[in-house]
């Protein structure tokens, strides 16, 4: 049954489609911040989670929480050539961390390399390697590798040291005896794999994990193919410009063929289907209209959308483009509707039943992001801003429920996962209201008295009248409310008295009854007829 990890108040739990919620347990020495956004990428049946721990970690299907990557073993071996066997030549060795399935005895982990050892000639003697120091991780061996007679650096798999107490192993296992294949060439571990550090931003593209942390932000690195546990140091890549800012990376974007990376004044991709291919290249017309929030960015139709420092940006086939500036600049570029220092916590998700994207943000003066704003990808259109009364957002994905459905979510402060787009309009015994106020209408001449005649009303048609009114303003920016209107919302066309006169026309439509729906489809005044300049 598909399943959804959440996190809330420092706990991690697996949520099923029928909205069982079950806690799981985190490893010793790994904590949640629940002030910090988690963020999750999936790779190979596998939910990898960063930024929140102290520690980054995945997640298996059983709800297993383990280390996103074991520590390395600091010091080598100590190998010397005791009693009589049949091994002769000269050997080095190494070792590594792992964690293999008691089941299946496939492995689930292993560290990265410790250093080579010096090299121990023994002549028809055992070889035994000393000093195999015990893991500060939950381990459930360590593993040996050794070179052949002679060999320089390259090590096979040698033997494992069960458990996590025993610190030597021995053996006089013939060259020809070992594994043809030699030890896996790309362990390494994921950035944020210090103390005190942690990785902030992950998403996956073409089978391998990409990752930014928090001591090196401008600095990208990738995982082993399919493998989440290993970061090879061949990974690793400086996204220019370097240390012009304390932010470094901002955001990640993952089309079907292209990996966006975000700054907040530039924007580069990777091209290619593997490490012998991937290639940066710099896109084009993206200078200055970079990312600002992490979590806002959603790909949407192959089509990467994000918040910028002064509106909303998409990515796509054809380079970087606003798709605010038209309409909408002032709500992103002023201090007018939203506190643009809170841009960095913004966050947005895809609404598939409406089509489009909705960006959560802060209202000036606050640092609740109880605001949105949709953006209609069919029609081009905004619409907003939005109020959430009943809840403060702190997170919003999509979920598919028991029946197969989609449905986008918010997470809430108070530790709920609250539905969108239900058909109720109610939260508990309180309706959830409409209130729309419309732009001040001047019939591109705001200078003149004009006389606006008849408000034509377009809704859709409901099973009851509900209590909808509609609140007329007329005259200049300063108007108040002269007169109500109360449509019914049994029509889907109602004719309205005359509005009057005035410069400006201002519309507030509100419906306030509990589990009453209300789509309003349009309005219309006429006729227009200038009255003249006062």
């Amino acid at each position: 049954m598909p399943y959804y990890i959440a996190i809330a108040g420092g706990s991690a739990y697996k949520v099923n489609t029928s909205g069982t919620v079950v806690a799981l347990s985190l490893p010793s020495g790994i904590t949640i911040d629940s002030t910090r956004p988690a963020r999750m990428a999936i790779l190979d049946k596998k939910i990898v989670l960063v930024n929140a721990p102290n520690r980054s970690v995945w997640i298996d299907r059983l709800g297993v929480i383990r280390p996103l990557g074991l520590r390395a073993p600091v010091s080598p071996v100590l190998l010397s050539a005791i009693g009589s066997s049949t091994l002769s030549g000269t050997y080095k060795a190494r070792y590594t961390h792992v964690v293999i399935d008691p089941d299946t005895l496939e492995l689930l982990m292993e560290s990265p390399m410790s250093p080579l050892s010096a090299a121990v000639t023994p002549a028809s003697q055992f070889l035994c390697a000393a000093g195999v120091a015990v893991s500060t991780d939950t381990v459930t061996a360590r593993r040996l590798y050794r070179t052949v007679t002679g060999g320089s650096a390259i090590v096979f798999p040698w033997g494992d040291l069960n458990g996590n107490l025993a610190t030597s192993y021995a053996d006089s296992l013939a060259d020809a005896n070992l594994s043809l294949v030699p030890a896996p060439d790309e362990l390494g571990n994921p950035p944020g794999t210090q103390p005190g550090s942690r990785m902030t931003l992950i998403r996956e593209f073409k089978g391998y994990l990409w990752g930014v942390g928090d001591q090196d932000p401008d600095t990208l690195r990738r995982s082993a193919y399919n493998c989440v546990y290993s970061w090879p140091s061949a990974g690793t890549f400086d996204v220019q410009p370097v240390c012009a800012d304390q932010y470094g990376i901002t955001g990640l974007v993952s089309r079907r063929d292209e990996f966006g990376i975000l700054k907040r004044d530039i924007v580069w991709k990777i091209v290619g289907s593997n490490p012998d291919n991937f290639e940066f290249v710099k896109v084009r017309d993206s200078k200055g209209r970079g990312c600002f929030a992490p979590d806002s960015v959603v790909v949407i139709d192959d089509i990467g959308y994000y918040l910028g420092g002064d509106g909303v940006y998409t990515w796509g086939p054809d380079g970087v483009n606003s798709i605010s500036d038209e309409k909408v600049r002032n709500w992103f570029s002023s201090d007018t509707y939203f506190n643009r220092s809170q841009y960095p916590n913004a966050f947005a998700k895809y609404n598939s039943k409406y089509h489009g994207y909705e960006l959560h943000l802060a209202a000036a003066g606050s640092t609740n992001i109880d605001r949105s704003v949709f953006f209609d990808i069919a029609r081009k259109t905004w619409w907003g801003p939005h109020k959430t009364d009943a809840l403060v957002p702190t997170a919003c994905s999509e979920i598919i429920d028991s029946s197969g459905v989609v449905i986008p979510v918010m997470g809430s402060s108070a530790g709920h996962i609250w539905k969108q787009n239900q058909t109720g309009f109610i939260e508990g015994t309180d309706d959830i209201a409409l209130d729309l106020i419309t732009p001040f209408h001047n019939d591109s001449s705001p200078n003149v008295e004009k006389l606006w005649g008849n408000f034509i009303l377009h809704s859709k048609i409901q099973t009851a009248a509900g209590d909808m009114r509609i609140l007329v303003k007329k005259g200049g920016l300063d108007a108040t409310a002269a007169y109500e209107l109360s449509p019914t919302q049994l029509l889907d066309r109602q004719i309205f008295r005359t509005i009057g006169n005035g410069r400006l026309v201002n519309l507030q439509m509100l419906e306030t009854t509990a589990s009453q729906g209300c789509e309003i489809y349009g309005y219309e005044i006429d006729p227009i007829f200038e009255v003249g300049v006062r």
